[in-house]
This record gives structure tokens, sequence and C-alpha cells, in this order.
């Protein structure tokens, strides 16, 4: 049996899709998400969040937030959540190196840039990279149309209400990912609820991690 070529110490007995050889049970556990950029129909990288999913949410104090938030702030703003949630999904679609940690840090900028209109003077808190510059710029169109004086709009977004469904989100999003740096779970899993949602799209080769 081959040796697994990141270690060279151990058996290599696990496919990875990721770097297409086999290697040990040990790597792909420590490197997983972290070293290693695993793609989400890795059936390992599956296993490891089912196991997740029975221990304790590692994020007390998000989870701690949203019960704060409560169910009759969801069903207030549900429309404006589905709209960004699809947003970042549409993103993700586009953009094949996001992960979970991109999309909290942009939620933060954009927290970060709406508190400034609330103090009268506006400052872009642009998160860094490419990558979630374009997350950013997305999610920022959305609120700001949501926030234009517009005749004929139904209702004009608030400052303070885009601060607190961003502030929703982030929790939602902290909650819902892991502290591994490459760690796309949370964007698996509002993938999968946003699934029917989703318009079909031509294919374009593009791989999704």
């Amino acid at each position: 049996m081959a040796t697994c070529p990141l270690c060279s110490q151990r058996a290599g007995k696990r496919h990875c899709p990721a770097k297409d050889v086999k290697i040990c049970a040990v790597c792909c556990g420590t490197m997983r998400e972290v070293e290693i950029d695993c793609p989400s129909s890795c059936p390992y990288l599956k296993t490891s969040r089912s196991y997740e999913l029975d221990k304790p949410i590692p994020d007390a104090e998000g989870a701690a937030k949203i019960q704060r938030f409560g169910d009759g702030f969801v069903e207030k703003y549900y429309g404006i959540l589905d709209m960004l949630s699809l947003a970042i999904i549409e993103e993700r679609m586009s953009s094949a190196w996001l992960v979970d940690h991109d999309v909290i840090e942009v939620l933060k900028a954009l927290h970060e840039t709406f508190k400034t209109l609330s103090g009268g003077i506006y400052y872009e808190s642009l998160p860094d990279g490419p990558v979630r510059q374009a997350l950013f710029r997305r999610l920022k169109e959305v609120l700001d149309e949501l926030m234009r004086s517009d005749p004929g709009a139904e209702r004009i977004l608030k400052v303070s209400e885009a601060l607190d469904i961003l502030d929703f989100l982030t929790a939602v999003a902290q909650v819902n990912s892991s502290e591994r740096p490459k760690s796309r779970r949370y964007l698996d899993w509002i993938y999968e609820r946003y699934a029917a949602q989703i318009p079909a799209q031509p294919s374009s080769g593009l791989i999704i991690p």
C-alpha cells in the first residue's frame, strides 16, 4: 500500500478528491479545510459534518444572539434575509474560492460601513482581497436598493434595520460554520436551504469546491 504523500509516514487509505491521491486518516482529519481545500462532495467531509452536528454548538455566543432576535425578527424580515442569502449563493457559484470566513468578514465590513451612515459621516469599510470585495459589492447593491428613496416602494429599509439584519446574518454564518479557515459548511448549508429558489445555471465548466 502506498504511503500517504502528505506525511510520508502512514499508509494512504482514503482517496482525497482535492488532491486526487490516497492519504492517511490522520492527515485527512487534521488538514481537512485547513490545508486541504475540500470539495463539498467529499464523503469524509460530509461524515465529519454529521459528527459535528451531534456536538455542542461551538459558537455559543452567536447562538445566544440568534435567540435574542427571536422568531418575530425572521418573520418580519424573511424577504430581505432571503434576498441577501441568495446573493451570497450567487456569488459562491461565480467564485470558486469563496469560503465561510470570507462571508463573515464581508458581513462585518458591511455592518461597519452602514454604521457610519447612522453617525452622519459615510465611510466604506471595504474588506481585503478581490473575492471578499466582489461579495461586498453584491450585497451592498442589494441593501442600497432596499434603502433607496423610491416613491413606488412599499417600504424603505432603515439604517438601523440594515444593521440588525447584518448582525443576524453574521451570527447565523458563525454558528453554521467552523473554525477551519477553508470551511464552506455555512455556504453548503444555505445552498441546500435555498436550492429550490436557485435558477438553473448554464454549464460553464466551473467546478465549485
